[in-house]
């Protein structure tokens, strides 16, 4: 569980959290230079007028971008 690792306990009752240094989606995309599931570093989302939402960053083993169609 990575998120128990980034929590302390700083008072009784009383927790912090510090959050990854590079942000990363919750999700995975195909990354077209790796060929592979990777996940998205430092994610954008754009809206798009269909109602969907394309998600966009940077593969984590090569740092190519990286675009991901959310509906």
């Amino acid at each position: 569980m990575a998120v128990a690792h980034s929590m302390q306990r700083i008072a009784p009752h009383t927790w912090t959290f510090e959050g990854p240094a590079i942000p990363f989606a919750p999700m995975k995309a195909h990354c077209r230079f790796c060929r592979a599931q990777v996940a998205l570093l430092r994610p954008e989302a754009i809206s798009i007028q269909t109602g969907n939402y394309i998600v966009k960053g940077e593969c984590e083993r090569c740092g190519g971008e990286v675009v991901l169609i959310v509906s």
